[in-house]
């Protein structure tokens, strides 16, 4: 303990303080200021975050886990204009009410690693969706159930898992931007697009408001003025992608550079979303705060960006995107989420349970048990069997024995080559028996259920540079045709802020 000695100045029987005395007294006033400021901040986010609508998407989304653990959380922007102003642009020719997932990425963070992962899945993807028909995956919102039919056409498709669910429209877009203020984006010539209202007359480092930011995110005909002559981007949606990706990243970082890793400025970000932004009924507060706490140093320079390989596939009029599997397996397994140190966990298999209409009592039981041990499990009433069989695909054998060990009675084992990644189809036969909460060993299986010495496990990571590099202009380097796009200057780029 310190101890102040009397100065010789002060008064007779006053209490005089030296000027180290009065620092330190005024370095404690603002510091207990600080920390009654830091509480209000956080009991307001807190506040606001759970008047936040949510969305119940029911045993669509995966078992529930730790927050350390890795997720993956479905980001998805709908075309919904309500909370727009009756006069914006925006709005014109669009019927009320329409919600198509216009934007569709999965982020896969993982707090232990500090790392983060975008995968953009183009909205004319065209897919098998949960009513059985083959239509472009932005199409699954306007099914019953809306966000449940999305979930479920991404695992039953790409084989990924879903955590969380976020979505976003044009209001809660460009309320914000106008938290943010701007958000700068370098061009390294002028670009149009007159359908979304997107105007930048000249070339450079352009500070993009929420009218300009939104125009900028949707846009599908982008027109470049690359040498006096406006030329179209060739690259449409695909493009756009891309665009979205880099301009993602650019608005984390202005975020950072307004300070939005204090807790003061966050509320103010928080509020604007309150109005349109939807989450699960998981994603809970105390969830987002632990999130936003650990990711509080993330560089969004390092945020991995991909999208799923397609080519153009169109079909009696419609334009669609047919998924090129071949480059899109390496490009989706990190999404997963196997740990090749540990294999596969039940965290990591997506089970869908089907049975007919006798067997749904069954099916119902087993998937629940499943839910409660780990799996990522639903029932289907779609298929009748008199075997119960576990069906895997190219990818999914493990996840499928590993599955059969956590069963009381040996299933019969098939693959189906269409079938992506962990996941996998339990079908409930006649008589399937309980669901073992310990795996029981491997060598108590039967012989078709051991490792197979042509299996191999293969891993991939997605470099931070996966995604093919973006333009200033925004438009892909690798699609657009030569002569088309003015040089680009990277530093200029990056150096935009």
């Amino acid at each position: 303990m310190v101890v102040a000695r009397p100065s010789s100045a002060a008064k007779p029987g006053g209490a005089s303080r030296t000027w180290p005395q009065r620092l330190l007294l005024g370095f404690n006033i603002l510091l207990v200021i600080a920390c009654l400021g830091l509480a209000f901040a956080l009991t307001k986010v807190r506040t606001t975050l759970e008047s936040v609508p949510v969305v119940d998407v029911g045993s669509s989304l995966s078992a529930p886990q730790a927050v350390d653990e890795p997720r993956n959380i479905l980001i998805i922007g709908t075309d919904a204009f309500e909370g727009l102003a009756e006069d914006d642009p925006v709005a014109e020719g669009r019927p009320l009410g329409q919600k198509l997932a216009d934007v569709i990425m999965v982020l896969r963070i993982d707090p232990k690693a500090g790392t983060a992962q975008l995968l953009s899945i183009p909205r004319d993807t065209r897919l098998e969706l949960p009513d059985g028909s083959n239509q472009r995956i932005n199409a699954a919102t306007m099914l019953a159930n809306g966000p449940r039919s999305l979930i479920q056409t991404i695992k039953r498709n790409f084989g990924i898992s879903i955590d969380n669910y976020v979505q976003v429209d044009f209001a809660s877009f460009k309320q914000l931007i106008e938290v943010l203020g701007t958000v700068p984006v370098y061009f390294a010539a002028p670009v149009r697009d007159r359908t979304t209202g997107l105007d930048v007359p000249e070339p450079g480092c352009v500070q993009l408001g929420p009218d300009q930011a939104l125009a900028y995110a949707r846009s599908r005909s982008l027109e470049v003025n690359a040498f006096g002559k406006w030329t179209y981007d060739p690259t449409g949606d695909l493009g756009r992608i891309t665009r979205q990706q880099d301009f993602m990243k650019r608005a984390i970082r202005a975020a950072s550079d307004r300070g939005i890793r204090n807790p003061q400025t966050a509320v103010g970000i928080v509020d604007a979303a309150v109005s349109a932004v939807v989450i699960d009924d998981r994603l809970n507060v105390d969830l987002i705060l632990q999130l936003l706490s650990q990711f509080r140093q993330f560089n969004p320079d390092e945020l991995a960006t991909v999208q799923i390989p397609t080519e153009s596939a169109p079909d009696d009029g419609v334009a669609y995107q047919r998924v090129l599997w071949d480059q899109a397996i390496p490009v989706i397994r990190p999404f997963w989420g196997v740990d090749p140190a540990t294999g596969v966990l039940p965290s990591d298999v997506i089970v869908d349970v089907e049975s007919n209409s006798r067997g749904r009592d069954a099916a119902d039981l087993i998937t629940v048990a499943l839910d409660q041990i780990g799996f990522d499990a639903e029932a289907f009433t779609d298929r009748a069997e008199d075997t119960t069989t576990i069906i895997h695909g190219p990818d999914g054998r493990d996840a499928a024995v590993l599955l059969a060990r956590h069963m009381e009675r040996v299933p019969e084992l098939e693959e189906d080559d269409e079938i992506v990644g962990n996941r996998v189809v339990l079908v409930v036969g006649d008589d399937p028996g309980g669901i073992l909460n310990e795996a029981k060993p491997l060598e108590d299986l039967p012989e078709e259920f051991q490792p197979q010495s042509t299996t191999t496990t293969t891993t991939t990571t997605v470099p931070a540079d996966a995604a093919p590099p973006v333009d200033p202009s925004g438009i892909p380097a690798t699609t657009v045709p030569e002569g088309v796009i003015l040089p680009t200057d990277p530093e200029k780029a990056a150096s935009c802020r």
